[in-house]
């Protein structure tokens, strides 16, 4: 039986709650927008696994780039074009070819499409070291320093953001080096040291806060304090890897394995791309009177709205596909 990495799939559901919680601005409308907020560590976590599974998928299986590709973006394009439809008949909203084509409300969806063919690239290639037998490993660090750098250099020349740096054009190049984190932790994945929950689990607080304390430091200032923000690089890779750390102990394949959080963690860990396309015209501030309940009242339409997306999207591409139709493979989510 393949190996099933509960840390993943716990650090998907994270990614999943960040990036919508994020997009809750008309929840907190009444309370504190401010509340809207772990976007960006939620996008670098779904970077962070997503390298990972990639690297682990280079490693059992070699498929040719554009059969390889084709999977991938089968994964992704299907869930956008059928929900852009299924959204111009609920909401009336208006369909254009940038929606259907290149996912035009969605940079994450065009940001990912894009770093697949980058990690395909570099993530096969070995490399000779003074004469002697280079290694993926070796490669992976090389690539990793090299997207660090493009980071720093795009920051440089960028225009001045009035707000934090992560929510302009810069999060289609910063997070690449989250991802090649994520291919690199799957190579060492072995030699990772997992001893200590609690100083885990306090590193990974502690560079999570930090990042904010950067991040409030340098937003919106225009004088030296603004390039400070660059700084909270340090501190979204560290609480990545380390949040990855936490989730490694035997407390997360416990929990998912529980009778009682098991299939909720798992649907929201395996509907974690139909949540962020559905998610825009689910958020609603109709239940604000019953906050704080109003977030897991959304929450859970967001999710219900996600499944039926998903189940859809199964029968859709079964129906493309010459194999006879298999109900109970589309309403399956694992």
């Amino acid at each position: 039986m393949p190996t099933r990495y509960y840390n993943l799939d716990f650090l998907k559901v994270l990614a999943a709650i960040f990036i919508t919680n994020s997009h809750f601005i008309p929840l907190y409308k009444d309370i504190s927008p401010s509340l809207a907020t772990f976007g960006v560590h939620g996008n670098a976590l779904f970077f962070f696994v997503s390298g990972f599974l990639l690297m682990m998928g280079f490693e059992k299986k070699k498929d040719l780039f554009i059969n390889w590709y084709k999977k991938k973006i089968q994964r992704l394009w299907p869930s956008v074009f059928l929900w852009s439809i299924i959204a111009a008949i609920i909401w009336n909203t208006p369909i254009t070819w940038q929606d259907l084509v290149i996912a035009d409300k969605y940079w994450f969806l065009q940001c990912i499409a894009i770093y697949y063919i980058l990690f395909y690239i570099f993530g096969n290639l070995n490399i000779s070291i003074m004469g002697g037998g280079g290694s993926k490993i070796c490669m992976q660090k090389i690539l990793f320093m090299l997207s660090i750098a493009v980071s720093l250099l795009y920051f440089y020349f960028m225009p001045k953001a009035t707000g934090s740096i992560f929510h302009t054009n810069f999060h289609f190049i910063c997070h690449f080096s989250i991802m090649i984190m994520g291919g690199m932790t799957y190579l060492y994945k072995d030699k990772i040291e997992i001893t200590s929950l609690w100083k885990d689990c306090l590193w990974t607080i502690f560079w999570f806060v930090l990042y904010f304390i950067i991040l409030y430091i340098g937003k919106g200032k225009q004088d030296y304090k603004y390039y400070f923000q660059i700084v909270g690089l340090l501190p979204l890779h560290l609480f990545i890897f380390y949040a990855y750390k936490t989730a490694s102990y035997h407390w997360c394949t416990t929990l998912f394995q529980s009778s009682r959080w098991k299939w909720l963690l798992l649907i929201i860990s395996n509907l974690t791309l139909e949540i962020y396309i559905v998610q825009f015209h689910i958020i609603t501030d109709k239940f604000n009177f019953l906050f704080p309940f109003n977030t897991i009242i959304v929450f859970t339409l967001i999710c219900t709205a996600a499944y039926i997306l998903k189940v859809i999207t199964s029968l859709f591409l079964q129906f493309l596909s010459p194999v006879p139709f298999d109900l109970k493979k589309a309403i399956n989510i694992n």
